[in-house]
Formats: C-alpha cells, structure tokens, sequence
C-alpha cells in the first residue's frame, strides 16, 4: 500500500488490489476526522464516492425520541468501499429501479459524491439530497447521484434521518416532542456546512433539494428563520407544505394510543416511564407496531399523527398547512432565497395502490378496470374538505361537480386520479410559488411541469384508463435507476434516445440552479421565471416548452377550500 498526495492538502489517494482489480482509494481529512473514499471511473469523468459517513451520534438508547445529538470527532477512518449505507428502520417496501437497504436504527449517515480530483481550490456548489418515501420509506443510498455530479460539475451530498415512529412521535412533551428526522436533516445540514470544505465544495452555494415527503421536508426547512445560512437555494420535487406533510392532534392521540397498546406500553404513570417502556422496545417492533392498513377507512382518511412531521411550538411553531400573506414574516426566509417548485401531469398515479380490496368490494368497482365517480364524491372530496375546512357539504360538493366528467368511465378514473394529485400535489406548489414570487425583487421563482412518461416507472402495471407523467418518474432522470423491473418487450417500445435527451437538459437546468439561482444557460432551451401576473413555466418534455398558469380553475376552488378553514384552524386540535 502507497499514499499517494493529491493537490488538496490532507487528501491521499490509495491504491488497494483486490483479486484482478486495482481500486484507488481516497482518504480526505475533515474537522470530523478522516473519511476514506474511492474513484469511480465513468466515460464522463471520474467520481470520488465517500459512503456511511456519521453525521450524528447514533440515536439508540436514551438518544432515541430525541433530537440528534452532534457527531464527535472521531479518531482513525470512517467510510467503506462499494457498500451502501443502511437505510433507517422501517417497513420493507421494495422500490423498483433502486437498490435494497438493510434496516438499522443506527443509520444517521451521510454519502458524498465529488466530480474529478479532489482538491479544496475548486469551491464547488453543493447540492443536498432528502429522499421521499411519505416519511415512512427510503434511504439516501438509493439515490446515485452521478449524472448530476459529472453532467452539473457539482457535488451531491445524500443521507439519511428518522423516519415513522422513529422520526415523528410526539407525546407534545419536552421528553418527546418530536419532529426527530426534521432535525436530523437540519443536523446533516450543520455537518456539510462544517465539513464540505476538504472535499473542496463550497458552503455558501448550498441547495437543498428532495421529492415527494422529501419535497414537502424542503418546504418545510424553507420555513424554519434559524436555518438561514444553512443552505441557499431550494427545490421541492412533487411536495410543499401541505395538509399531507403536518399531522393534527386527534390523529396523533390515535397513532399514540394504537402504539402504546401494541406495545403493552399502556398504563405508565407518566411521560417518562412511557418512554422508557418504548425505548426498550426493538426498533422493528415498533414499526410493526403501527401497521398501515390500520389508517384505512372508507373515507380514506390516512390519519398519520406522529409518524409525519407535527406542529410542536419550537422547530413548527404553527400549523403551515395554512398559507398565510405572502409578507407574514413566516415566509421572510423562504422569500429571500432563489425557489423551485414543480410537479407532473399525472400525479395521481397511486390512486390506484390506495384502493383497497375493501374499499373495491364497498363501491363495487375494480381499480384496474375503473373508479367511479362516488369514490370521489363519498370519500376523497369529503376527507379533503373536512381536514381542511371543516364539515362543509356544499364545499365538498363543488369538488364533485369540478371533477365529474360524462366522457366514459376512463376519464372518469382519471379525473379521481387527477383530484388526488392536485389537492396533494400541483395546487400546494401553486400557492406556495405565488407566495415566493409576489413583489419579490430579492430571490428568484421558477415552476415546471414534467409530461414526458419515464420508460421505466416505479408502477410499471397502472390501469389502462392511467395516462401521463406519474409521481416520481422525474427521478430517473437526474439518478441512476435500472430498468430491471421493466418487462423487456415494454422496454423495446421505448424512445430511449429522447429520454436521454431529457435527462441531459434536466441535469444542467437542475445543476445551473444550483450553481447560479438560473437554471437557464445558452445550451438550453429557455426557462421562463415565475411570477404572479403571468405565472409561466417550463413544461419539461422533448423538446423542452413553456406553459402559463397551470391548472388555474382546480387552484382556485382547492384554495377556496384552504381559506374557509383558515378562521377555524384551531379544528385541527380536536
């Protein structure tokens, strides 16, 4: 074994044979100590790939329900070689196209990812990872990042934070407030700015990006003043802040109740003897303990108290489903840094997961065939409306009249579908855009809408009636995902070429944000800004167009929904 001195001080480049192959291994020294690294060699360029770095001490023991306690500086190498991390404790729930993780609750790592040499003079933009999975599901590991790295000259920082009860029970008690994997990110955040230096990035050009439940945790971040100076640019994929990303009281008491009985953790005298009942309990039986058909009523209210981030008066300080004026100081942070915000055509892709067969039998209807219209009039317009507003009949009617079509049963299904990804999805990040771009001369705003369908779709059996982009089938575009899933006669049938072409334009647009607050340069088709009298975006699609003030009328009534419940928000506290 030789150390050979790379350009950046305290960085060595090892060189280790194992069998046939020679690997080159990298070892940087950071404030934390030193990490240990190796080169992938690709036809773009070379990647210095750093995985398993701890970020945090190990939330296990009396460290579990409570905020991240800050890593120490370690003596010796942290980092292992071609081996993913672990994934944080939770329910197996197979992603196609991305690795499997082992489950571990000691899992508060981190993975970096550095285009070319590795030297300090660089000072290159960071962008900053948060995988989705609806704060139950996912790794950081999951996500290769190396398209970006290489194609945007960037380094891609991805990790992991708690997640379900692990990551958000709250007993609304210093002991137990909750919001833990909020923290953990804001925890992994600290540890780039204090450490992204040695691997020669820059931490006054940080941007956090995530989708889905890793979107909304963007959004959310976004509206937390302390993080200033965190990170400074921000994209949310498919999720802000939304209904779906904050849980009520009465939910919470019922996720807590169910918890405590499934692990004969009931009847404690207090707060602190509960907790020491759960935190004797296996982590995997406390996952198991809240299982997810037991949410599933047929109003198809999802009710996720203390498995999703709460309002729990110090990191939330108020319920932020609830958009306020767009000059509320709540958004003063948010506001003053560059904000994109996007969504697909075809959101409500698993529309079709969240029917069960109970569901199917009550309504007489098979999801692969159809889904009537009373599925939305009787359950998911009610749901919406009552979590929002409040018992209002004529409210929930509206909704019903909107999304009824007399065009045949397929239109019909995707009208259901539709409702599902706008009041989820497309209308949350309308407003939020709008409250980012009015009479904002301090940071930029920018909108798109993908219509381009992934060849390879995490759901690659959605009904005939399904048509469109579907959740998350950006990803693939700016991560390496395989097409294994895929039946090869489907696969055949793809534009392949087109896609790529896609995914190129997506890489730059993504990585120019990051590095410039623009995501437009000259090799590019033009990207509009956003703002409140036009409201153009990017519609991003071969070839690449724009469009103007997506879904107008669905924002309009869903927003009308948002403030008849806004008088009466303290509801969310029953």
């Amino acid at each position: 074994m030789s150390h050979l001195p790379l350009l950046c001080v305290g960085a060595y480049l090892i060189m280790f044979a194992f069998g046939s192959d020679v690997i080159n291994v990298v070892e940087v020294k950071t404030p934390s100590g030193w990490v240990r690294g190796y080169e992938e060699l690709y036809d773009e360029g070379q990647v210095n790939r750093f995985v398993k770095i701890p970020y945090a001490q190990p939330p296990l023991g009396d460290l579990r329900f409570q905020k991240p306690k800050p890593i120490e500086e370690w003596e010796g190498v942290e980092g292992i070689r071609d081996v993913n991390a672990p994934q944080c404790t939770q329910v197996i729930f197979p992603l196609p196209g991305f690795d499997s993780l082992e489950n571990d609750e000691d899992c508060l790592y981190l993975n970096i990812y550095v285009p070319g040499k590795i030297t300090t003079d660089k000072n290159l933009s960071v962008m900053v990872w948060i995988h989705g999975g609806g704060f139950m599901i996912g790794g950081a590991s999951q996500y290769k990042p190396q398209k970006l790295v290489l194609g945007g000259d960037v380094i891609v920082v991805t990790f992991n934070y708690r997640l379900g009860l692990l990551g958000f029970l709250t007993l609304h008690d210093p002991l137990a407030p909750g919001n833990y994997g909020l923290w953990d990110q804001i925890e992994a955040l600290r540890w780039v700015q204090n450490n992204i230096a040695a691997f020669g990035g820059n931490p006054k050009s940080v941007t956090i990006f995530g989708e889905s439940a890793g979107g909304m945790s963007v959004s959310l971040q976004t509206l937390i003043p302390s993080n200033e100076g965190l990170f400074h640019r921000a994209i949310s994929q498919s999720g802000v802040v939304s209904f779906f990303s904050l849980s009520r009281r009465r939910e919470e008491k019922q996720t807590n109740e169910l918890l405590l009985k499934n692990t004969n953790c009931t009847s404690k005298e207090d707060i602190a003897e509960t907790l020491r009942c759960l935190r004797g309990v296996p982590a995997e039986n406390l996952t198991a303990a809240v299982p997810m058909m037991e949410f599933e009523k047929f109003n198809m209210s999802f009710e996720l108290g203390s498995l999703v981030p709460s309002v729990d008066g110090d990191l939330i300080k108020e319920n932020l489903a609830y958009p306020k004026s767009w000059d509320d100081e709540v958004y003063r942070f948010f506001r003053s840094i560059d904000y994109m915000s996007g969504t697909l055509d075809a959101e409500g892709n698993s529309l079709p997961l969240m029917l069960s067969e109970e569901t199917q039998d009550h309504f007489k209807f098979n999801a692969s065939e159809r889904v009537p219209v009373s599925v939305l009039c009787e359950m998911f317009a009610p749901t919406f409306v009552t979590t929002a507003a409040g018992n209002i009949p004529e409210l929930t009617r509206e909704i019903c009249e909107f999304y009824t079509t007399s065009e045949g049963d397929n239109e019909q299904s995707m009208r259901v579908a539709d409702f599902h990804g706008d009041s989820m999805f497309i209308v949350p990040s309308n407003i939020i855009l709008e409250i980012h771009a009015k009479n904002n001369d301090k940071a930029k705003t920018f909108q798109y809408l993908v219509t381009k369908q992934s060849p390879f779709p995490f759901i690659p059996e959605l009904p005939d009636w399904y048509k469109g982009a579907g959740h998350g089938e950006e990803l693939h575009l700016m991560f390496n995902v395989t097409s294994d899933h895929v039946p090869e006669e489907i696969l055949k049938k793809q534009d392949l070429e087109s896609v790529e072409k896609l995914s190129k334009d997506v890489v730059k647009y993504w990585t120019n944000f990051a590095k410039y607050g623009d995501p437009n340069s000259e090799d590019l088709p033009k990207w509009p800004t956003f703002d409140t009298a036009t409201k153009k975006y990017a519609i991003l699609d071969t070839p690449v167009t724009e469009g103007e003030n997506l879904k107008p009328d669905a924002t309009d009534l869903l927003r009308k929904v948002i403030e008849k419940g806004r008088p009466n928000a303290m509801h969310d506290e029953l």
